[in-house]
């Protein structure tokens, strides 16, 4: 950084709102990134001011990381510097719900459960599931890519988001989409930012396409044998059924859901008309049967306790997450292998089996890290990927979280170098190599 932190403050504080620039060290560990700890931490009130807060670190090559809720920082590698952090929570304004056009533009640093009440009102939603979503905002999610159980049914973030707004790391205010459904004109950037992690720019508003809130929900809990819950995933998959979500949960995974199974299980999520439920549980109840599962049904606060519970799987506590994604078909061998390298008592799982996703959670120790090159080459013979979702500060010294270099690094280099000519948006934690 060209200045230090006390210079840096007097030309932020030029920029910004009366009481909008936090310097006490106290307040700063509030803001740590992997035990990283800002200089300073500025909550910009307008757009405008964000790009006032770029450009001023830019000139003073300072590295800046945005933040939303907090809930994706264990995401991503240590960062390779910390200077500056931008609290987005008072960038908190719906802009616009055409609740008639099923769309709604919103600031980035609302909260995702603020934003389903207001939508709420108007009998809508926005259909993802993040964790916490008490405390995750609009911009993070976003820039995380973090989805959810339902994207099976509704399409994940990068279907849903029609519109952004960034600011670039020069401070350069730009706009990408629209506010309506059917608009493909010219290159959607709107896809390259969601999952950048912050590293291309900040979000500062976001357009997305709402669905219809459903009259009513409930769950259907099979168990049994591993192989028989995959026969039996295979049997929804292959019937006329429309489930909103399919997840397969390992034994030990499911204790803390609040159901002492002693084996895996599968868990549907059914939502609509209350007749189509009736249809969907009778039918369930019948496939399950069939292949030699029991099954239960779950209905309100159950049903919403299990699949708040499997949302915010491996994400509180300090032990390894991985997530690794595979094509459906390779799911069986995925799991095969968990289940064999593993002992009863350190491997948890979750998976969603129509994304191909699998979150596989370990105790936060050393051996848990030896899992990773075991796990991305099995992934990349199915032509898949594996990456460190979170792991404790000390584990992730000196190891890419994200796997080895992709094909296309050459081009991801370019493309950061002309957003981020400086390399001062969030540097190091998206790849190493960048």
């Amino acid at each position: 950084m060209k200045l230090s932190s006390e210079a840096l403050s007097v030309k932020l504080e030029h920029e910004l709102d009366a009481g909008s620039l936090v310097s006490n060290p106290a307040s700063l560990a509030a803001y740590a990134v992997e035990e990283k700890i800002a200089a300073l931490v500025c909550f910009p009130s307008q757009p405008e001011q964000v790009a006032s807060i770029l450009r001023v670190c830019a000139e003073a090559d300072a590295a800046v990381v945005p933040w939303g809720g907090g809930t994706s920082m264990r995401l991503g590698n240590i960062p390779s510097r910390v200077d500056v952090a931008v609290g987005l929570e008072r960038l908190d304004k719906l802009i616009e719900h055409d609740d008639a056009n099923l769309t709604a533009t919103v600031q980035a640093g609302m909260t995702i459960a603020s934003f389903q009440q207001l939508l709420g009102r108007r009998r809508q939603f926005l259909p993802v599931d993040p964790p916490h979503p008490e405390r995750a905002t609009i911009g993070g999610i976003v820039a995380a890519n973090v989805n959810g159980p339902r994207r099976m049914a509704y399409g994940g973030v990068r279907d849903l988001v029609i519109g952004m707004k960034m600011v670039l790391a020069t401070g350069e205010q730009v706009k990408a989409g629209g506010k309506v459904v059917k608009n493909v004109a010219g290159y959607d950037l709107c896809k390259l930012f969601v999952g950048s992690l912050g590293t291309l720019g900040i979000i500062t508003e976001v357009t997305f396409r709402m669905a219809p809130r459903p009259e009513s929900a409930a769950s259907f809990l099979a168990s049994g044998s591993l192989a028989q819950c995959i026969r039996f995933v295979g049997q929804i998959f292959s019937s006329p059924l429309l489930p909103a979500a399919v997840t397969l949960i390992g034994p030990d995974a499911a204790k803390p859901l609040g159901h002492n199974l002693a084996t895996p299980a599968v868990v549907v999520w059914i939502e609509g008309f209350e007749e189509a439920i009736t249809r969907h549980l009778r039918d369930l109840q019948s496939m399950a049967g069939g292949v030699g599962l029991t099954g239960e049904v779950l209905r309100n606060e159950p049903h919403n306790n299990l699949w708040e519970e499997m949302r915010n799987f491996g994400t509180n506590g300090d032990g390894v997450l991985y997530r690794i994604t595979i094509s459906a078909s390779a799911m069986a061998e995925l799991l095969t292998t968990v289940e064999r390298s593993s002992s009863d008592k350190d491997a948890r799982y979750i998976v969603h089996p129509a994304t191909g996703t699998l979150w596989l959670l370990l105790d936060g120790d050393p051996a848990s890290m030896e899992w990773f090159p075991r796990l991305a080459a099995l992934a990349q013979n199915h032509k898949g990927h594996a990456v460190i979702a979170a792991a404790p500060h000390r584990l992730k010294e000196g190891i890419d979280v994200w796997g080895g270099a992709p094909p296309s690094l050459s081009l991801m280099r370019e493309i950061k170098h002309q957003f981020d000519p400086q390399g001062i948006l969030n540097p190091g934690r998206f790849l190493a190599y960048l």
